[in-house]
Formats: C-alpha cells, structure tokens, sequence
C-alpha cells in the first residue's frame, strides 16, 4: 500500500495538542491529516487510525477500540482498512508526523498501525457520539467535496468504477436465474456447485486463467474479489455474463458455451483496444 501526503495536510500548521471544546478544520489537517494511499489495488484516500483516536479522545486503548468497531460495523480488511502487517504496508514517509510513527513507550517498539480509508474514518467519527467526533466528521465531509471539486476526475473514475460494480453484480445473479432456469427444464437439480462452476470459467476468462479466488490471493486481497476489480475488468465480467445468459437461453451444453465465450471475449478485447487508441 503507498502513501504519501495529500493536498488536506496542512504543511506548515504546528502540531497542536487535541484538546476538548472548539477545534478548526485547519487544526484538523494537521491532526487528522488525510493522505493518498492505494487498499487493494485500488486509490484511495487514507486516515491514521492513531491520529484519529487520539484527537477523538477516545478512553480505551489505540488497539482495543479499532478492533472493537471493526468486529461491530463489519470493516473488512483490504477493503476498509489495512495495517502494518499487510503485505506492502509501509509507515508513512511523513516522520514528522509523531502521532503516525511514534514508538510504543511501554514496550519500547513501534505501536501497530491502522489506516482506515476516509469513508470508514468518518463512520469511526460519527459512531463516537462526542463533540470532536461529530466536528472530524464534518471535516472529513469537507475533505471530500474539496476532493470532488479539485479532481473531478478522480471523482469520474470512482463513479464509473461504482456503476460497473453494480452492473456486475446484477449480471451475475441474472445468470444464475437463468442456468437455473434452464436445468429446471431438463429435470435437473441446481446446486451450489453448478453456479460456481459457471462463475469460476467466466473469471478465468477474464483474469488470465485464474478464479476470482485465486486472483484476490495473489494480489494479496482479502474480502469479495469484485470488490477490487478495475471498472475494465467488471465490464468484462458484465459482457461474459450477459452473453452467457444468451448461449444457456440457446440450450449450449457448458464445453460449447465455453469454447464460444472465449471467441467473444478476445473480440472484445480487441475492440476495447481499438476504441482506447482511437
């Protein structure tokens, strides 16, 4: 996961003390400052669950608390978050930034790093239900819009990646409807096994001969696979998916429909090629 220091830190803010009461959001960019980092394969923008705590002023333990909002809300690591342990993980370039890379005084070794990304960092701000929670929620709402305005298209490209998302997810369980479907007309049983048999051929299609399982492992991703997939690879998903539906609706025998979703998939290959160069 890289990291390095977004346009929100305040670089030449001192580093004030969290205190109760009235905090600026110009306070905040040197607090909480939120930085550019990628979870998954996937840019992002990414907050010091320390930094967070700590200006929360939360009364358990840094470690204790994450964990416990974790479990509770369901943030699901290389998707919601990530930590120092995480396989290309690194401590934040910023050194000067003492509340990130400060060492554990107690046992005389750097403390364990959390770094949610911004949307669970505003959840983790919201569910404290203190002034300073709901103040670093505005300030991360803030952070957003500005994000939204001076990159738009970044803000396209999520948008883009979201709809794909969604597309995939509705052709998957259309394709499922339909296989089904069509074994119920065969007097067949459909069982569990089947739809992961039509899932994992239509993935390895696509991801270069790997199961979406096998995918995520290697790209050390943990949670759903689609989850992490560019928008390019969801609407290759889409496409296989949809043609599918067709060739179970024709009544093709699997090795058939197989053999015909490969011929289509390098046709769209090679027009997605052609239209990015034109």
């Amino acid at each position: 996961m890289k990291l390095e220091k977004s346009r929100f830190n305040s670089e030449d803010a001192a580093q004030p003390v969290a205190a109760q009461g009235v905090i600026g959001n110009n306070d905040f960019a040197a607090l909480v400052p939120v930085m550019s980092g990628q979870i998954g394969g996937r840019e992002n923008n990414i907050v010091s669950a320390k930094a967070l705590h700590k200006t929360l002023g939360v009364g358990r333990d840094l470690s204790t608390w994450f964990n416990e909002r974790i479990q509770e809300y369901g943030f699901v690591r290389g998707v919601d978050y990530f930590t120092d342990d995480d396989q290309g993980a690194a401590w934040l370039i910023n050194e000067q930034y003492s509340p990130v890379s400060g060492k554990n005084k107690k046992r005389g070794r750097p403390e364990k790093g959390y770094y949610p990304t911004l949307a669970t960092a505003k959840e983790l701000a919201m569910v404290e239900r203190n002034e300073q929670g709901r103040a670093i929620r505005r300030y991360f709402i803030q952070c957003e819009e500005e994000l939204h305005r001076s990159v738009p298209e970044i803000a396209a490209r999520l948008r883009h990646q979201l709809k794909s998302r969604i597309g995939a997810a509705n052709m998957f369980k259309a394709m499922c409807t339909a296989l089904e479907a069509a074994r119920a007309e065969q007097g067949k049983q459909t069982s569990q096994n089947h739809y992961t048999n039509e899932s994992n051929m239509i993935a390895r299609i696509v991801l270069g001969g790997m199961t979406a399982k096998q995918w995520a492992q290697t790209h050390g991703i943990d949670g759903d696979p689609r989850d992490s997939m560019n928008a390019e690879q969801l609407e290759h998903l889409s496409y296989m998916e949809s043609t599918n539906i067709t060739l179970i609706d024709m009544g093709m025998d699997y090795e058939p429909r197989k053999a015909e979703l490969m011929r289509l998939s390098q046709r769209w290959l090679t027009k997605r090629l052609g239209a990015d160069h034109d």
